[in-house]
């Protein structure tokens, strides 16, 4: 787990203010996690994205056989 020193991180005292909002430090951790990548890889988010989709159509796919048999 990484811990974030007052001095190496600029916003580091408001992340640890209680009165910041849940949404807000969310907001800023997700940027942040993403401002640091250098380069985001295409091909990793476009097979993620295809295995998402093909487990989606799969039950479509195969109920729409099952009904074609029936007929």
């Amino acid at each position: 787990m990484q811990t974030i020193s007052l001095s190496s991180h600029p916003r580091s005292g408001q992340l640890l203010d209680s009165k910041t909002s849940l949404r807000q430090r969310a907001v800023r951790f997700l940027s942040d996690r993403y401002a640091q990548r250098e380069r985001p890889s295409v091909a990793a988010e476009l097979i993620l994205l295809a295995v998402i989709v093909l487990t989606a159509a799969w039950p479509l796919i195969t109920f729409a056989r099952i009904l074609a048999r029936i007929r």
